[in-house]
């Protein structure tokens, strides 16, 4: 190799024309001075860059917008300690001096033959297109080109096929557009091939399937559309595919089913069609598959002899967080079609691992296919908004390993078979949205893993068991929407975790429970449409230290129920900001101390007997935005201060009082207000078509 002083060097940069076809290797040198980068851009053949002075000498690359025009410098550090990179730092100088990109420093202790130009991008903030001129660097190079998270715009250069020894390209995050070029079929070494989130267009080239030594793919997030080319034949080391929320349409290509390596697939959100290809389902290695919300019509179950291991979507729990929903590998399928009888699955050839099963949000119809009640690893199954119809099959007991079974939004009727209790490791179980009918199971408190139980708008009936008190583990109980009877079991009350209490819309008698007080993590309750009486509780209201409602408490929906009395005073109700108590008997004056509903954002107390002056005090909340009054007895004047009181307000509703003297005209100070009712009231004036605005 060639090696250079520098004054000779300098010298031919200076007349650099006939440099473009130059054979230098390697170039060292001590000196200061800048030299303007398209120089070094006509050194084709460059592929070292050595220094002579150890670390004294500091190496810097600045990278202008345009990547072509860079500039290489040479900073002196005459520091006397080497390793004090911060101090060293402020010698660098950047060039040019309009450049919005920072100097990309070296450590003098690494010698440059282990730096390339490729280390100098990862981690800096780049900008403007890609320069075609980097894919002609192809000596200069290093194993990876990682531009993740920069600002580079415009179409991928064609030339960046030509960096053929690169094994990680990650061009995601980025704003690059247009077509991926079919040159990047070249880069037959590439193990990562990354450029999600970008806006890339235009199909996949085919050429793609060249990269046998490819482990991770990942397009998803562009919008590329057209066919999936059937190209995965000879991608034996794939284990990564990502390809969703895209564009693409057609049918799953059946050379998917030789990746024999795939571990993770995930299609969803495109608008792929006809059927899955089986194949897939008997990849080995296959732990998650998601082609959610796609044109899916059917698939068929996997069918094999007992020797082949037929694998389909598995996620390690120990790993998950069950609250993070990216933790649910998701897979709707369209079953319409499907075909149970001629493929058979039986126990012995079901798969053996497939522990995620998610074919939600399609168009399943029929009965609960029955060959899922074979995959006995099963811990997650999502089927929710289907057309799913009859009874769910007492089989569904063999999936004893399930932790999320969701059936909501089908049209599943019949009961729930008294089976379903043996499902101890159940943690949430929804079924709402259906047609069930009957009983609830006795023995449902045998679920003691449950944290989330929702039978909501089904066809229930009868009381609701007192086993129910056992689920000490329960967050979450809505049995809202049915015809349940009957009072509400103490033992619900006793459930001291519960973060949401939802009986609305049911038959249910008696008064309310002082439990309720107990549940201190509750956030929402609503008893509502029911035919619940009597007064509200003494701990309801301020009269004890611990009179008040769970101290965490944000919605409180005891509306069209029978209750009468004195409306609950409001201590320590600082937490509230839905407080609907309309359509019952309640008597007597507002409460004075609505000062403490600071965060209060929707009031109803309509359709009540209420009397007495409306307080200034309930117009003064900076938070609300619903205010219903109507249908009491309230009387008086208006407050002056009613306008400029509550700068949120959207709707409030004073119609069907006594209230009387001068309505305040100052409207204008109700900014956001949609709807003003003030009809039926003894107002001096006629408000006429002003009683109503909005």
């Amino acid at each position: 190799m060639n090696v250079l002083p520098f004054e000779v060097l300098l010298q031919i940069f200076l007349h650099l024309d006939l440099f473009q076809i130059a054979k230098y290797r390697r170039v060292c040198h001590s000196f200061n001075n800048v030299l303007a980068a398209h120089h070094f851009s006509n050194l084709l053949g460059l592929a070292h860059i050595g220094h002579t002075n150890g670390g004294v000498e500091v190496f810097c690359f600045v990278t202008p917008e345009t990547f072509g025009e860079a500039f290489l410098t040479i900073a002196q550090n005459n520091l006397d300690d080497a390793y004090n990179t911060e101090s060293r730092a402020g010698k660098f100088k950047k060039y040019p001096a309009n450049s919005s990109l920072k100097v990309l420093r070296i450590d003098p202790l690494k010698t440059i033959n282990e730096v390339s130009l490729f280390d100098f991008l990862k981690g800096h903030i780049l900008s403007g297109p890609l320069p075609r001129a980097l894919g002609s660097m192809t000596k200069l190079f290093s194993t990876y080109l990682d531009l993740k998270g920069n600002y580079v715009t415009g179409p991928l250069p064609s030339e960046l096929g030509n960096l053929i020894h690169l094994k990680k390209l990650d061009l995601s995050d980025t704003l690059l557009d247009g077509e991926i070029p079919d040159s990047f079929g070249n880069l037959v070494n590439l193990e990562l091939l990354d450029m999600s989130n970008a806006s890339l267009t235009g199909c996949i080239p085919e050429s793609l399937g060249n990269l046998k030594n490819l482990v991770n793919l990942n397009l998803e997030r562009n919008k590329l559309s057209g066919k999936l080319p059937d190209m995965f034949g000879g991608m034996s080391k794939l284990q990564t595919l990502s390809l969703n929320r895209n564009h693409l349409d057609g049918p799953i290509p059946k050379s998917l089913g030789r990746c024999m390596q795939l571990r993770t697939l995930t299609c969803q959100l495109n608008r792929f069609s006809n059927s899955i290809p089986e194949l897939i389902f008997r990849l080995p290695l296959l732990r998650s598959a998601n082609f959610k919300s796609n044109l899916i019509v059917s698939v068929s179950p996997p069918t094999c002899d007992a020797s082949v291991e037929v694998v389909g979507m598995e996620a390690t729990y120990d790993d998950c967080d069950p609250g993070n929903n990216s933790l649910f590998p998701s897979a709707p399928i369209d079953l319409s079609s499907l075909n149970v009888a001629s493929h058979p699955v039986q126990e012995g050839n079901a798969s053996l691992l497939l522990s995620n099963l998610d074919l939600s949000d399609n168009q399943l119809s029929g009965r609960f296919p029955n060959y899922i009640t074979s995959l006995t690893s099963l811990r997650y199954l999502f089927l929710q908004e289907n057309n799913l119809t009859g009874p769910l099959p007492t089989e569904i007991a063999e999936l004893s390993c399930l932790w999320t079974l969701d059936l909501g939004n089908n049209q599943i009727s019949g009961t729930i078979p008294d089976s379903i209790t043996s499902l101890a490791n159940l943690r949430i179980l929804s079924l709402q949205h259906n047609r069930l009918s009957g009983r609830l199971p006795t023995e449902i408190g045998l679920l003691t893993s449950l944290g989330v139980l929702n039978l909501s708008h089904n066809h229930f009936c009868d009381e609701i068991p007192e086993s129910i008190g056992r689920l000490k583990h329960l967050c979450t109980l809505d049995l809202s929407h049915n015809e349940l009877t009957g009072e509400i079991p103490p033992a619900v009350f006793m459930l001291r975790g519960i973060v949401t209490l939802h009986l609305n819309n049911n038959n249910l008698v008696g008064q309310l429970h002082q439990g309720i007080l107990s549940l201190t993590h509750l956030l929402s309750l609503d008893l509502s449409h029911n035919q619940l009486t009597g007064l509200v509780p003494v701990y309801l209201t301020a009269s004890h230290p611990r009179s008040f409602l769970p101290p965490r408490l944000k919605t409180l929906k005891l509306s069209h129920n029978q209750l009468s009395g004195p409306l609950p005073k409001y201590g320590h109700w600082g937490s509230i900001e839905t407080l609907h108590l309309d359509h019952n008997q309640f008597s007597g004056p507002l409460p004075t101390h609505t000062q403490d509903l600071m965060n209060l954002k929707s009031l109803d107390f309509s359709h009540n007997e209420l009397s007495g002056p409306v307080l200034a005090s309930v117009l003064r909340g900076k938070s609300i935005e619903s205010l219903n009054l109507s249908y009491n007895s309230f009387c008086g004047n208006l407050p002056i201060i009613w306008c400029g009181g509550m700068p949120r307000i959207q709707t409030l509703d004073l119609s069907n009082n006594q209230l009387s003297g001068v309505v305040p005209q100052n409207y204008s100070s109700f900014g956001q207000l949609e709807l003003l009712d003030l009809r039926g009231n003894q107002f001096e004036e006629d408000l006429g078509s002003d009683a109503v605005t909005g």
